[in-house]
């Protein structure tokens, strides 16, 4: 059947046990999630068995917040995890330009973005919070959105797609940012379509399977073209109800 599989998808044996492991741990971290959600969601029961049912999330709980105790003991500050995972995510720009390899570009932003989101939580556990962290980390952002899709567009050619998601991409920030130069705006209040963890996420898919299928990542590139121009259009609607509402007191 493995076999099948793998002359099926044309794949070499490489890239096949990468897939495998990959699919595995993915379903495993996916598991885990629904598992956390249902714990937290569902009220506390003395009974032995719902003991037994969360001791595995439990685990995997404790697990994370030793590895953010650890970094956060290290002395590192936010603002240097921020500015380390831009440097991770422009070595993983640099390595794909060189290598074109999509299978192990995408897989690699998942780990950079991963840690790259550390900052804010390292910043909680130190009492470390501050304006500047988080603007910083906001203007961070648009450098490695800048730096993938220009290094997606180099290596793929898909210069106008690219094109396209960019401008999206930026004027879905911008339709939100530009607002709060005139009220004050909160980020929960704008609960749109495809904000950037999904952006990347659904790029990140989409460069996986390109080895695999090679109509995934256009396809992956115009999914993001329609969903970020729509959520930029989203949130001028938004913009327009709330300045007016904001106008009449």
């Amino acid at each position: 059947m493995l076999e099948f599989l793998q002359n099926f998808f044309r794949m070499d044996d490489a890239s096949f046990t990468f897939i495998g492991w990959y699919i595995a741990l993915g379903c495993s971290a996916y598991v885990l999630g629904l598992l956390y959600t249902r714990t937290r969601n569902q009220p506390e029961r003395g009974g032995t068995g719902e003991r037994a049912k969360k001791a595995p999330v439990q685990f995997a709980i404790r697990i994370g917040e030793r590895f953010v105790a650890i970094v956060a003991a290290t002395g590192v500050t936010p603002n240097q995890i921020t500015v380390i995972g831009l440097l991770l995510v422009c070595m993983n720009c640099a390595l794909f330009v060189w290598s074109a390899n999509a299978l192990w570009f995408g897989s690699g932003l998942i780990a950079a973005l991963l840690f790259d989101s550390l900052d804010g939580i390292v910043a909680r556990a130190q009492g470390a919070s501050s304006k500047f962290g988080g603007y910083l980390d906001a203007v961070i952002d648009r450098y490695q959105e800048v730096a993938i899709y220009l290094s997606v567009g180099w290596v793929t050619e898909l210069w106008v797609l690219v094109f396209l998601v960019m401008t999206g991409s930026f004027l879905t920030s911008y339709n939100k940012a530009r607002v709060a130069l005139e009220v004050s705006t909160d980020n929960k209040t704008w609960p749109d379509l495809l904000e950037r963890p999904t952006r990347l996420f659904i790029l990140c898919v989409g460069l996986i399977g390109a080895p695999i299928l090679d109509w995934f990542l256009p396809t992956a590139l115009w999914m993001l073209v329609v969903m970020t121009h729509f959520t930029a259009l989203q949130r001028f609607a938004r913009a327009k109800f709330v300045l007016e509402r904001d106008a009449r007191g």
